[in-house]
């Protein structure tokens, strides 16, 4: 097994007979001979044709030529395990280079040369992907013979390195370690004498290029001094690579006896203990005097919560002392809060609704002043600031600063909810309303039942049913007034601390069985007293769902139009319904 020697080479050509008739006659001549030999010729292919790795591999056909022989092709290829398929590496058809149908991994790496008896297939620049099988195929005319060769490949690795992995009870533990060798090489290790060392334990695994990496472990006593030896041998090229080691031998104070260790390690461990327990000691005393001074902290914030909490609660009972005589006052004089509601006029504000906020049930007027529930969800965007459960809209405006007051028309409804919220109420499923979550508003449940939803809610009657809500709100005060402005009488206060942005809450509620069809109308300007007005004839027309308003027929629009006009489709009898409310002027 071997690199077969360089033969001469001539360049590939076929020999042309003297004259026709001889030219015929030997042609059939060695055809005939050719059909004579066998279909598949074995020849070298039991043969390695060795190559090194980068080098340039000869691999020569075992079909033997006759002289004069004309071949119409010779192409050599590698087989595969699928039967009848095989790939081409290099093609000759009458004297010429094919290309067409070779694998790209061999184009430009190969060569054919003719010698006296047959074909030698050379490839350049060897990888380890080109070792294998290869089979020559030789045709005349339709007959063809094949013959088979095995390439392969081998490279001699790096020089072995020894190093020691360490010591054990008087073992020196050894590894010798190379790499770049291909195929799987085979080591030994021996000692100064030459001797065959045991071989603990091999391992050998491929680098990313395909090439054997190589592991030997081995061990020597430590009284066995002189060379060890670690050897590396690539079978195939016949080579190897050898390492030595020099072990030296023990200093003679070097002793090993049990005495001699003991008394070693008895004196370091006796200070290692000593050691841990003044550590154990000291980390004690650290972490009591870290508690006592942690209790110490604790009982003085204690002390001090003890002392601000009964300031607070003195300071919340004055409070709500002045707060208890401040409503009594109001309620024994109406004139107090008559003053307090013409005080709160001075500061109207024309109050628009935000349809972006509106429920989708809720039908909004075109001028953005009147809301009234619907029947049937409209086709609006889901905006995030949209309610999508509780039938509510919110105002245009939102207030940061300063005092604000507005009137809401209610007419004969039997349920509504007005008032203030903050920007950033929850606006999507169930909302529970209450001055923690930033609802400052004021209910008509049944007819003269109402209520603040405080928590928990606080339940009145009043003398006299508003047709007119007056909403008052001072931001730097932390005051939300509620006022009738049909009898001229406060209704009720929030007191809170504002820190975000208010916006007016506005919410017709359900049609409560037909009787709370009318819509919520908002005041462009401040009310008269006679504008609460209502006859018993309107009232007749309340229980059909219709909304009695007493309208200032000067307000029309010149062309007689609808006072308010909507998205929606209102009901037909609303114009009716509209007599008995003063509206202003817009």
């Amino acid at each position: 097994m071997g690199v077969m020697p360089h033969s001469r080479k001539t360049s590939v050509h076929m020999e042309r007979p003297p004259s026709p008739s001889g030219s015929w006659l030997l042609g059939c001549l060695l055809t005939l001979a050719f059909l004579q030999l066998p279909a598949q010729v074995s020849g070298d292919a039991d043969k390695f044709y060795l190559a090194p790795l980068g080098g340039t591999a000869q691999l020569p056909c075992p079909l033997l030529l006759w002289p004069g022989m004309v071949l119409s092709e010779v192409r050599w290829r590698r087989p595969t395990h699928l039967p009848r398929t095989a790939q081409a590496v290099l093609v000759l058809r009458d004297g010429q280079d094919s290309d067409g149908d070779l694998m790209p991994e061999y184009k430009g790496r190969t060569e054919l040369l003719r010698d006296a008896n047959s074909y030698t297939l050379y490839i350049r620049n060897v990888r380890l992907e080109d070792r294998g099988p290869y089979q020559c195929q030789f045709r005349v005319g339709n007959q063809s013979r094949e013959g088979n060769v095995t390439l392969q490949v081998a490279v001699l690795g790096s020089d072995p390195f020894i190093h020691v992995e360490g010591y054990d009870a008087g073992w020196i533990q050894l590894t010798c370690r190379s790499m770049g060798w291909f195929p799987k090489p085979w080591t030994e290790w021996r000692d100064a004498e030459g001797r065959l060392l045991l071989s603990l334990s091999e391992d050998h695994s491929l680098d990313e290029t395909g090439l054997f990496r190589t592991a030997v472990f081995s061990r020597v006593r430590d009284s066995a001094p002189g060379n060890v030896s670690c050897t590396v041998r690539n079978e195939v090229l016949g080579q190897e690579k050898t390492a030595f080691m020099v072990i030296g031998a023990p200093a003679p104070t070097s002793l090993s006896s049990p005495e001699v260790a003991l008394s070693v390690v008895l004196p370091i461990l006796g200070l290692l203990i000593l050691l841990g327990i003044w550590v154990i000691c000291k980390q004690k005393r650290s972490k009591e005097k870290l508690l006592y001074e942690q209790v110490m902290e604790v009982e003085n914030l204690l002390e001090d919560h003890a002392k601000e909490k009964g300031r607070l609660h003195k300071a919340l009972k004055k409070l709500r002392k002045e707060l208890k005589l401040k409503r009594a006052a109001a309620q024994r004089s109406p004139r107090l809060c008559l003053s307090g509601w013409r005080r709160a006029r001075l500061h109207f504000v024309v109050v628009t609704l935000d349809p972006d906020t509106a429920h989708p049930k809720l039908i909004l007027s075109e001028d953005r002043r009147c809301v009234r529930l619907g029947d049937k969800k409209r086709p609006v965007p889901d905006h995030p600031q949209r309610f999508d459960f509780v039938v509510s809209v919110l105002g245009s405006e939102c207030f940061t600063t300063g005092c604000h007051y507005w009137e809401v028309y209610v007419g004969e409804k039997t349920k509504w909810i007005l008032g203030v919220c903050s920007e950033s109420v929850n606006r999507k499923g169930k909302v529970t309303a209450s001055p923690a979550n930033g609802h400052w508003l004021v209910r008509q449940s049944r007819r003269n039942e109402y209520e603040a939803l405080t928590s928990p809610q606080t339940y009145f009657r009043l003398k006299e049913s508003p047709k007119c809500v007056g909403v008052f709100l001072d931001y730097e005060a932390g005051v939300i007034s509620f006022y009738n402005v049909t009898d001229k009488s406060h209704i009720f206060t929030f007191t809170h601390s504002f820190s975000s942005p208010l916006r007016p809450f506005f919410e017709p509620c359900l049609h409560d069985e037909g009787r709370n069809t009318a819509p919520l109308i908002i005041c462009t300007e401040l009310q008269k007293s006679e504008a609460s007005i209502v006859t018993k004839q309107e009232e007749k027309s309340q229980a059909n769902g219709d909304v009695s308003l007493k309208v200032n027929p000067s307000l029309l629009s010149p062309q007689g139009s609808e006072l308010l006009p909507f998205n929606d489709t209102w009901p037909s009898n609303l114009s009716p319904a509209l007599q008995g409310f003063k509206a202003p002027s817009l």
